[in-house]
Order: structure tokens, then C-alpha cells, then sequence
């Protein structure tokens, strides 16, 4: 029906009837979804308002070696905030802080700002104040609404030479929080640091405060109850720092590496790269021209070269050409080669490392004086794809899972590597001859040279471990990192005749690494050399100890060394002493300990 005036005239009261009854109806609704329905969040929202929650950062378990001796502690360290929530509302709080401070006011902002829509947690404006600014800033308090001093636990770092593998705490990023991961303001960011962050970094408790309209603290509250936090575990390593701190000296200042390992089980004993840097600069607040001083060094201190490092193996690589050899039935006892000097293949003639040659000689002399051209021999009768399977057999090629982040997987070549890369058929058999040498396209790392020297005095691959226990200092609650390893594909006979031809090496006139061997301690191992275009060459030694019972492996690699009989193997050679060394004057005392036991109480039974 149309809607006429006359209509409008009759009906009108009745619509805006309809209108007001339809107006508090939905004013009825509203009420009972605000009263009813979403009390309970409105509460929250007012307790927030009311109520400011605070983290208890709990304490960071502390870090031992092998011995019991500590490699990194707490010490207390005094740190500011801003709750944003308060500050916004308080502006002249950032004009001090800055004239305080001596900082730029963008950088103070940016730091209240970080937290984003969360403005009621704490941001932090500057970590470890020294005690001149935080008596300046006490004094002040009053007139600054919303900053807060906390004390807090900042790491030391007793031993500084191990810090490549200890690693440091930082602020956490963005990028930990989506690991799932720091929960708290410093987290592990390198190294056991932060491989271990869930066991070292505790739980965290809480703390709740009153606080007025302007966002000041009034009272603390018991209701809720304030929850303590639960210390972090204290992790115990298999890194020996005494043998450590030994590698440093013994390296005096030259760049490369040294990794020492228990060969039965994979313990890391010694795990050095140099040059390194202090890590107390990561512990403190790191003044931006630091950090882009540490990042252009042209020594490179941040990279771990003991499992970052990538080297050609040089001549430790020939105990792979020789196990290929024997293995695969290529060469017998009776196989010789007869070296003067180097070996033609087309065009280019290969040289010996020694001018005048070695004459002819089988196996046992070959590894013994690290002959070229025997190994180049044996290289071409080999192929790639067996050089290649054996190099692999070893752990070359693959990471090794040692519990440490960025471990590199080296480079173990094969046919279809060298087809992608020269082209198909295009690389030549000089090339080949080169790979059985060590140098060339394969690329190893330190930490895959012991484990490889390891597997040859024992016959086991074992998975290298920093980590030992943990261990709970409130309940004393023990969890331990369990050994694994798997046997090399290498019969005995093969392993028993590469452990040989280290033995001569090291023990025996003609031997590369004669002028190392030691009176009382059997020392087997093998020097390198490995080529470098952009300077002298490096110098590497791979061995173990005591030959009849290994147990201690180590691979030294010092860049630029030229020679590994004489950069390397003495580094090497005197960790391999000094540890069995300790160990025959530990096992001594210990028996001097039980036998003064024994008289003591056979005296006081006579007694």
C-alpha cells in the first residue's frame, strides 16, 4: 500500500513506538554482553591496568670443563629499563634519559618502541650501567616515571680461549622468538651458548605489582603469589681447558686450527680456532664500531675455522688413496713404484716433493716419506668414483653433527661433480692425479681430519660431543649426552697397515715427521701440505697416541705454515704428549692415593 500523508498522519505514533522499544532493546543487549557475557575479560583488562606483571629472569647455568673447572660464570650486573606504557604518558622521562645517557634520542625511542603493541613489558635501554650513571640516574629516580634498575646476571668468561665453541648471550631477535626460543631477554646466540639455551637458561618466574593511574609501582603484591625462577642447568663439557689454553700458546698467535678428540668415544679435548676475539665484548652492551671492526677484520676472528675452516687435505689425505688401494685388491705387498723426481702425464709433468725422487718403494715407504708419485699412481689406477666412495667411507663430504651450530660439510668430489664443473668428460687425469694427493676439489675441515684419524686408530667413526652432562643444582638431577659411533667399511688387515705407515712416518729415519717423535710415547700420524692461491701454503699434521693404546686424536691445520713437518706436527705432537702425559701422572697419583688408603688402614685395624 502506498504511503500516503494521510496514512503517515495514522500510523506515525505507533512507528516511533515500535522505534524507542527497538532502540533500548538493543541498549538491553549490549548491557548483557558487557556485564554477562564479556565480564570476565573486562576484569583481566582492569587488573591490567592495575596490575603489572614482572619476569623473574632466572639465573644461567654455568658452564665447566672436563675437570670440573669453570670455562663461564655469572657476575652481577646492574641494567635499565623503561615500562613504554608509563614512559608515553611521561614524556620528559626520554628527554633526561638522553641528556643522562649521552645517547641519541632516536636510539632511546626505538628501544621503548620495540615492544610493539605489548607497551606494559619492560623494554631495556642499556645493559651493564657503569656504577657513576647508575648512581646519576638513582638520584633522579623520582623525577623519571617508568624506568626501573634490575640486578641481573651478565656471563664472565674465566678462559677466553675457548670461545668459539662456548659461543656468547645476546638480546633476543625476532628471529629466536619463532624458533620457539628465548623466552627471556638474554638468550645463547653462538656456540654451546645457545645449542644448549633450553638446559642452560632456566625457567622463568614472576612478580606482581600494583601500580596508580601514571603507571608508578605502589605495592608488591602477595595475591597472586609471586612464582621463583628455576635456575638454569649447569653443563659439564669434555674439553680439556688446561690442554686447551696449552693449544693456544703452542700456536703463538698464528691463524688455523687445532681439534683433539678421545678416539673411542668422540669426546672434543681441544677445540681452537684462531685468530678468536674477546668474548666479553658480546656480554656487555657492543658499541656499533666494535661490531664492524669484528666483521672487517681481515683475519677473519669470528669464523670457527675448526669446523668452518675449509682446507685441501693435502698429503693426510693418502691414507684414503691407500685404503681404496688395499681394499679393493688394486694394489698387493709386492706392489712397488719407482719415483725419480715426478711423473709425466701428457703435457705436464708432475713433481715429486722431492726433487730427486725416492727410488722404488711399495706401500710402507710410500706413506712413510709421503711419496707423490706413488700416490699419483695409485690414484689413476684407482678412478674418481672409488676415491670418492672411500673419502666418504671416512666422513669426508658429510657433516659430522658435532654439537655446535654452522658445521660445514666440506666437499667430497665425484664424477658428476667435475662433469657439472668442467664440463662432461672435460676434466683429465691430472686432475685425478692431483685429488689423490689431497689437493685440488676436495675440501675438508679440521674437525673432519680428526675424526678420520680417529677412525684409523681405532675403527670406529665416532660423532664428535662438546657436551658431557647437565646437571640440575637444585635437585642434583643428572642427564648425560650419550657417545655414537659406527664401524669404518674397512677390513682390519687395511686399517692395521695404514696405522704402519703413520707409525714409520713419525718413528722411523725417512719419515716426514721423524724430527717429532718422542722417547717414551709413540707418536703415528702424517703431515700435509695444502696448496693456496692466495699466499704461502698451509701446513697440516693429523696423528694419534700412543700408538698400542690411542687415546687422544688430533688434527692441526696452521695457514700459511708452508710445511706440516714443521708448522703442524709440532703443535700436534706436544698435545699428544702432554695429555697422555697428565694422564700416566693422574693414573700415578691415583695409585699413590689408594696405596696410602691401604697402609692407613691396615695401620688403624692394627691399631
Amino acid at each position: 500500500m502506498p504511503v500516503t500523508v494521510q496514512w503517515w498522519r495514522e500510523h506515525r505514533g505507533r512507528i516511533y513506538t515500535l522505534g524507542v522499544v527497538a532502540l533500548f532493546g538493543i541498549i538491553e543487549i549490549l548491557l548483557f554482553s558487557m556485564q554477562v557475557v564479556n565480564r570476565p575479560d573486562f576484569l583481566k583488562l582492569a587488573a591490567t591496568n592495575r596490575i603489572r606483571a614482572e619476569l623473574i629472569e632466572p639465573i644461567r647455568g654455568g658452564i665447566y670443563d672436563r675437570h670440573g673447572r669453570l670455562l663461564v660464570e655469572n657476575r652481577p650486573s646492574y641494567n635499565l629499563y623503561a615500562h613504554p606504557w608509563t614512559v608515553n604518558r611521561n614524556r620528559g622521562t626520554i628527554d633526561a634519559l638522553v641528556t643522562v645517557l649521552g645517547v641519541d634520542r632516536d636510539l632511546v625511542t626505538h628501544k621503548i618502541g620495540s615492544r610493539g603493541w605489548n607497551t606494559f613489558n619492560p623494554a631495556t635501554i642499556q645493559r651493564d650501567l657503569p656504577m657513576g650513571l647508575l648512581a646519576r640516574l638513582e638520584a633522579i629516580r623520582l623525577d623519571l616515571p617508568g624506568i626501573d634498575f634490575r640486578l641481573e646476571a651478565k656471563r664472565s668468561y674465566p678462559h677466553p680461549h675457548a670461545v668459539h665453541l662456548l659461543g656468547y648471550v645476546g638480546e633476543r631477535g625476532p628471529e629466536v622468538s619463532e624458533r620457539g626460543r628465548g623466552r627471556f631477554s638474554l638468550v645463547g646466540k653462538q656456540g654451546i651458548e645457545q645449542i644448549y639455551e633450553e638446559w642452560l637458561g632456566g625457567k622463568p618466574g614472576v612478580r606482581y605489582f600494583q601500580v596508580d593511574a601514571s603507571g608508578r609501582v605502589t605495592a608488591q603484591l602477595s595475591d597472586p603469589p609471586t612464582v621463583a625462577a628455576s635456575p638454569g642447568w649447569d653443563l659439564f663439557l669434555n674439553v680439556d681447558v688446561e690442554l686447551q689454553n696449552y693449544a693456544y700458546r703452542l700456536m703463538d698467535g698464528r691463524a688455523g686450527a687445532v681439534v683433539a678428540i678421545d678416539p673411542e668415544d668422540g669426546d672434543v679435548l681441544v677445540l681452537l680456532s684462531q685468530p678468536d676475539y674477546d668474548p666479553a665484548l658480546f656480554a656487555g652492551v657492543m658499541p656499533p664500531e666494535v661490531w664492524k671492526e669484528l666483521e672487517s677484520d681481515p683475519g677473519h676472528p669470528l669464523i670457527n675455522r675448526a669446523i668452518q675452516g675449509l682446507y685441501p687435505p693435502g698429503s693426510t689425505f693418502k691414507m684414503v688413496i691407500l685404503a681404496a688401494a688395499l681394499e679393493d685388491g688394486v694394489i698387493d705387498d709386492d706392489f712397488r713404484v719407482t719415483c725419480n723426481g715426478g711423473l709425466q702425464l701428457g703435457r705436464r709433468y708432475f713433481r715429486c716433493w722431492r726433487e730427486k725422487g725416492h727410488g722404488t718403494l711399495g706401500w710402507p715407504g710410500g706413506l712413510q716419506q709421503s711419496c707423490d708419485v706413488f700416490f699419483y699412481t695409485l690414484g689413476l689406477k684407482l678412478g674418481i668414483e672409488r676415491i670418492e666412495t672411500y673419502a666418504c667411507c671416512f666422513g669426508f663430504g658429510a657433516c659430522n653433527g658435532i654439537d655446535l651450530d654452522h658445521e660445514q660439510a666440506g666437499l667430497a668430489p665425484s664424477a658428476r661433480f667435475l662433469d657439472r664443473k668442467y664440463g662432461k668428460g672435460k676434466w683429465t687425469r691430472g686432475q685425478l692425479a692431483n685429488l689423490a694427493i689431497g689437493q685440488g676439489d676436495m675440501l675438508v675441515t679440521p674437525l673432519q681430519l680428526a675424526i678420520y684419524t680417529a677412525a684409523i686408530a681405532t675403527g670406529n667413526i665416532v660423532q664428535a660431543r662438546l657436551a658431557d652432562r647437565m646437571v640440575n643444582p637444585v635437585t642434583g638431577e643428572i642427564h648425560r649426552v650419550s657417545p655414537s659411533s659406527r664401524p669404518v667399511k674397512l677390513s682390519s688387515e687395511t686399517l692395521s697397515k695404514l696405522r704402519e705407515g703413520l707409525r714409520l712416518a713419525v718413528n722411523e729415519p725417512g719419515g716426514t715427521a721423524y724430527h717429532q717423535r718422542r722417547r717414551d710415547i709413540v707418536i703415528a700420524g702424517k703431515t700435509g701440505t695444502a696448496q693456496n692461491p692466495h699466499g704461502e701454503d698451509h701446513g697440516l699434521f693429523v696423528g694419534y697416541g700412543s700408538f698400542e693404546a690411542p687415546v687422544i686424536a688430533v688434527a692441526v691445520v696452521v695457514e700459511h705454515g708452508e710445511h706440516g713437518s714443521s708448522s703442524a706436527a709440532p703443535v700436534a705432537c706436544s698435545i699428544i704428549e702432554r695429555y697422555i702425559r697428565n694422564l700416566r701422572a693422574d693414573s700415578g697419583s691415583q695409585e699413590r692415593a689408594a696405596a696410602r688408603t691401604a697402609v692407613k688402614t691396615e695401620t688403624d685395624g692394627s691399631g
